[in-house]
């Protein structure tokens, strides 16, 4: 199986989150959405960097510093720290594996976490990805009468490093805030509702929605650096198109796509296209072609009057960005809860 030559690498700023804006369910304004309104408002053109490793997974190593906060003691914050990677599972463009900052035992009581490995530093050739970071979490608080509105700032320097090229792919610091709110009695002295630091499940709470928040922003880093890309293994006309990846390869119910082919050695985007996943395929439904480009209305025209134009011809497609998995769509807590 042979790809198109590898490109220049750059940055792709979408993140492709198919159906989760709504008036419910805002959209973090630190996360950029591509739907298809966003996509088909631009010309059909490829993400600057896709290159030959769209088309499998990566192993992502995970490595997080210590993390320094003032408010929480240390098994808080060891929490929210596997918390995080256990959110960066949820993100099937990557096979993550944990290096730092786990224990067998403490893994096996997040019950979603079952399906990170810990990485076996003797064999770091399995490694592509290394991710690291270090965290800081602090409290800042605003009185309002018997209302005290805290906002929990985490801020995140992330460094991500490919291991084959020792190349740094990204280095970005990120702010995270989480609000609560506390209320106190009339004597202005007891909190009588909302907020207790004193609570585990209150804490433990907070301690979920700062790792899922923060796993969106570094899976928004650093997936869209890695696009997902697929072969094109059938075509009903020009308006339907199968690709040999699927949900376990990080492709999202209305993950954007562009399919393009080769034509003398330059690739040449034809049509955009939004996936529908099953498990390791996905259906391509094509709603633009490029019809402004000569060439591409040549190919359209030939596709359109044979049926088995692909047995001769190759085709391929590579997300616009990186999607966001559906059980992040659902949170209420992935919504702008700061003044970012």
């Amino acid at each position: 199986m042979s790809f198109p030559k590898v490109l220049p690498v750059f940055c792709v700023a979408f993140f492709v989150c198919f159906g989760c804006a709504s008036d419910r369910y805002p959209v973090n304004p630190n996360v950029m959405v591509a739907d298809r309104d966003t996509v088909s408002s631009q010309p059909v053109e490829l993400p600057g960097n896709y290159n030959i490793e769209n088309y499998r997974k990566l192993t992502l190593a995970t490595l997080p510093g210590p993390i320094v906060s003032d408010a929480f003691d240390d098994a808080n914050l060891r929490y929210m720290s596997l918390r995080l990677q256990s959110e960066l599972f949820k993100v099937k463009r990557f096979s993550v594996a944990a290096l730092h900052g786990t224990d067998s035992t403490v893994l096996q009581t997040l019950e979603d976490l079952g399906e990170v490995e810990m990485a076996q530093q003797e064999r770091p050739t399995k490694i592509d990805l290394l991710a690291s970071w270090n965290t800081t979490i602090h409290p800042e608080s605003y009185n309002y009468g018997r209302t005290t509105e805290i906002t929990f700032v985490c801020s995140i320097n992330l460094t991500c490093k490919d291991l084959r090229t020792g190349q740094i792919r990204l280095s970005k610091d990120l702010d995270i805030r989480v609000k609560r709110t506390q209320i106190r009695d009339s004597t202005g002295m007891m909190i009588s509702g909302g907020f207790e630091y004193n609570s585990d499940a209150a804490v433990q709470g907070l301690m979920q929605d700062i790792a899922t928040q923060a796993a969106i922003r570094i899976a928004n880093e650093i997936g869209n650096e890695y696009p997902i890309g697929g072969r094109v293994t059938g075509v009903l006309g020009t308006e339907l198109m199968a690709m040999d990846k699927g949900a376990e390869q990080g492709i999202e119910k209305g993950t954007q796509m562009v399919v393009y082919t080769s034509v003398g050695g330059i690739d040449l985007p034809l049509a955009n296209a939004y996936a529908s996943p099953s498990s390791n395929t996905a259906q391509l439904s094509v709603y633009r072609w490029n019809d402004d480009n000569k060439y591409v209305r040549k190919i359209q025209k030939q596709i359109e009057a044979d049926p088995n134009w692909l047995k001769n011809h190759e085709l391929y497609a590579v997300s616009c960005g990186m999607a966001v998995p559906p059980r992040w769509q659902r949170k209420r807590m992935y919504l702008p809860t700061s003044r970012d």
